[in-house]
């Protein structure tokens, strides 16, 4: 593939591929990306997941809007992965910047997917101003009202229930090699830190964390780091496992479903918020001891703010005087209201395009800057 550090292969047949296909054409099996000379290195200098550059796609251009080095912390005795620390709130947003770093740099203008919730809102965030998206809905009684205010509030998107091919559409479903590249940089950061545990846990439901992590591990071994983790499916028990989890080498927990509800009344209890699929992998986690469990824990649905209120008057009088500025650096500014409020605001003010952010990286932590990118 010219100067580039990888190919696209089949992990069914094995054919060598010439393009991310969601499935291989000839077999129908999942298909990776594999690399030529495969070393991991990290780059501080690089945004986002892109620090892991030697172990990821070489692109043309990079996309990143901070996605990466969510925080590990330990809740009720249980070592956390936090991924609601990414730009929408999912660990799918390290997929969509290797998705829209791909578009980018191949001068993809149309792209499909299929809808999933998650995935859907991050892809769309990550693909503004790349390219339009045309997202297949197989089923009306999916689509969660945030995500109906999201999708139908952007120019860039069509909605369709045809499950068609419209020229040189690109089809990008969620299980792709690109998605599989994006989710697997959870492992080189907590090998990248050192988090010492024998099992990183992940709730499961398509299969496609699960197995991205356990593809995360092996690249390490091939460029000969040893980093010592299994990684474990945690599912209800008698839950149907995806295909992908049980054919290629994924270890799985069943737990009961009332240790789960136990596992939700402990995180309530202790002021955190998450879905009941999450909290299976932190149940999982605290049986087996020496694990992480990956979590969307405190994930706040994605909402537009439509008001135009006197905060929002004194957030853009703040940005004309001082350029750029933190959420906490304003509320310093204007301790009349609460942080949380500035968080609220700004966040409409960014999808409205009202405000442009930046995330900058230090040591292993991010600051997210604010400035005007319009006249409101």
């Amino acid at each position: 593939m010219g100067n580039n550090n990888y190919f696209y292969r089949c992990i069914g047949c094995g054919r060598e591929l010439d393009a991310p296909y969601s499935a291989c054409p000839f077999c129908g099996g999942p298909v990776i990306i594999e690399y030529s000379e495969p070393r991991f290195r990290v780059d501080k200098s690089r945004p986002g997941i892109w620090r892991y550059g030697s172990l990821l796609p070489r692109f043309g251009e990079t996309v990143s809007h901070g996605e990466g080095l969510t925080p590990i912390s330990s809740v009720d005795g249980v070592l956390v992965k936090n991924e609601k620390k990414n730009p929408t709130g999912t660990y799918a947003d390290r997929a969509s910047a290797v998705i829209a770093s791909y578009a980018r740099s191949t001068g993809v203008r149309l792209m499909a997917t299929e809808y999933i919730e998650a995935f859907t809102q991050s892809l769309l965030y990550y693909l503004k101003g790349i390219a339009k998206v045309r997202v297949l809905v197989r089923s009306l009684d999916s689509l969660s009202m945030d995500d109906i205010v999201r999708i139908y509030g952007m120019n860039n998107v069509d909605v369709t229930t045809k499950d068609t091919i419209i020229g040189d559409e690109a089809r990008i479903n969620y299980l792709n090699p690109l998605t599989i590249e994006g989710l697997k940089t959870i492992v080189f950061e907590l090998y990248e830190r050192g988090v010492r545990a024998e099992n990183i846990v992940v709730p499961v439901e398509t299969g496609v964390l699960a197995y991205s992590l356990v593809k995360g591990l092996d690249d390490l071994r091939r460029a000969g780091a040893e980093p010592g983790y299994t990684v474990v499916a945690a599912v209800v028990k008698g839950a149907s496992v995806p295909e992908i989890v049980k054919r290629h080498g994924v270890k799985v927990a069943e737990i009961e479903a009332e240790e789960v509800l136990d596992a939700l009344g402990r995180l309530t209890k202790k002021g955190f918020v998450t879905m009941p699929i999450s909290a299976v992998s932190f149940a999982v986690a605290r049986i087996l001891g020496s694990s992480v469990a990956v979590l969307t824990m405190g994930f706040k649905p994605y909402r537009l703010y439509t008001g135009r209120g006197q905060l929002r008057e004194e957030i853009i009088e703040l940005l004309r005087e001082k350029g750029r500025m933190t959420a906490y650096e304003m509320w310093k500014e204007r301790q009349s209201y609460t942080l949380r409020a500035f968080y609220k605001v700004l966040r409409g003010m960014e999808a409205r395009g009202e405000v442009c952010s930046e995330v900058v990286v230090r040591g292993a932590r991010k600051v997210k800057y604010f400035k005007l990118c319009k006249n409101p």
